[in-house]
């Protein structure tokens, strides 16, 4: 009688809990977005979807086989997308794709975080706005990129105007595809995929890879385990010192694990700081990837006309760099200071954490003035 009645009591206790989390995962299987849905690969690692795609719990399906993707914008890029619409989000991922680098065949079968993605879906975001209504723009996302690098590694992102985010990282295993299924294929596409010579001429022939780029990786071993280390997160902001009073505007960030913020500069937060999040307001440094593009707009405090400064970072310069001046402090406040010459026409830039400094001198460094004023 005594276990009866503790089972009885625990059915009731834990019964009301259970329904409401499977009322929640309902909800958010019936609940549609507007949102199209693309490929990425990292710039020299060409890949083609052979079969599969976004999987949602109430049986909705969008296909991921869009063609090759270059990978030519970088990680993390868009490519072609075949379907924009109002759909539920999904909550798995089954794809086949063929990795023309290593000339190898993967698979991921695996959930992904609905969850994450619905909330980003429903609280939108803010971004810097421009022109005739300057104050901040409320945004959505309308995208959803599926990366495949080599090693089976797979990230899914959310994107949107002036932002990208990470919502999770997957890995998929090497598979074979059965030669009676590749003898069934009809002539085209797919079956292509797995022809040698076909492989070979993504590669070298048919301008999938920039020239530059084959040359740059001729004899070199492919970088397994390099794009999960683009993921490595340090607590950093930028710190920007301008000539002439100048007042920063927007900050746009790209970073090398294929994320992308726009932050909001100096001007703007003290005209909006009561709309603007904390987390997007440009001297307010968390947890982050390291960028590989900083680009920001300032506005002169003596001839009034808007600057553009645009700073590309050297990918081995900076990962030693953040890894130094976080050595002694991993959880110190890194700053990225940029120093604005008085001509306008260059910067400097260094790291710097607590006591300790690190310049970082390979940048690529363009600074305009533009005709425009605010």
């Amino acid at each position: 009688m005594k276990n009866i009645l503790i089972y009885l009591f625990g059915f009731i206790l834990f019964t009301p809990a259970s329904c409401q989390e499977k009322n929640k995962k309902n909800n958010m299987s019936s609940e549609n977005f507007e949102w199209k849905e693309t490929i990425s690969c990292p710039l020299g690692y060409p890949v083609d979807v052979y079969r599969g795609g976004l999987e949602s719990a109430n049986g909705g399906f969008t296909s991921l086989y869009l063609g090759t993707h270059s990978g030519n914008d970088g990680w993390g890029s868009s490519g072609r997308s075949m379907s924009n619409g109002f759909k539920p989000v999904p909550n798995h991922l089954h794809v086949i794709w063929v990795s023309y680098a290593e000339k190898q065949f993967y698979e991921i079968d695996a959930d992904i975080d609905q969850q994450k993605m619905v909330k980003l879906f429903r609280d939108g975001y803010y971004t810097p706005s421009d022109g005739d209504n300057p104050n901040p723009r409320k945004e959505n996302y309308n995208q959803i990129v599926v990366g495949f690098a080599p090693g089976g590694v797979v990230v899914v992102w959310l994107s949107g105007i002036g932002r990208q985010t990470e919502i999770g990282r997957y890995e998929g295993k090497k598979v074979v595809i059965p030669q009676e299924e590749i003898d069934g294929l009809s002539p085209g596409p797919q079956k292509n995929m797995f022809d040698p010579e076909y492989q070979r001429k993504i590669m070298y022939e048919f301008d999938i890879v920039p020239l530059d780029v084959v040359k740059a990786n001729e004899n070199k071993p492919i970088p397994y385990g390099l794009w999960d280390s683009y993921r490595q997160k340090y607590n950093w902001k930028v710190e920007v010192e301008l000539p002439d009073n100048g007042k920063s505007k927007v900050f746009t960030h790209f970073h090398y694990n294929g994320e992308m913020e726009m932050i909001f500069g100096e001007s703007q937060i003290a005209r909006y700081n009561n709309i603007i999040p904390n987390e997007l307001k440009w001297n307010i440094s968390k947890e982050r990837t390291v960028p590989d593009d900083i680009k920001f707009e300032w506005m002169d405090g003596v001839d009034g006309h808007r600057y553009i400064c645009n700073i590309k970072f050297d990918e081995k310069e900076i990962f030693s760099a953040f890894k130094e001046i976080s050595s002694t402090n991993s959880n110190g406040e890194i700053k990225l200071q940029i120093r604005v010459n008085i001509p306008k026409t260059s910067a400097s830039v260094q790291l710097i954490n607590g006591d300790k400094q690190v310049w970082l001198k390979n940048n690529e460094i363009m600074m305009r003035k533009t005709k425009y004023t605010d």
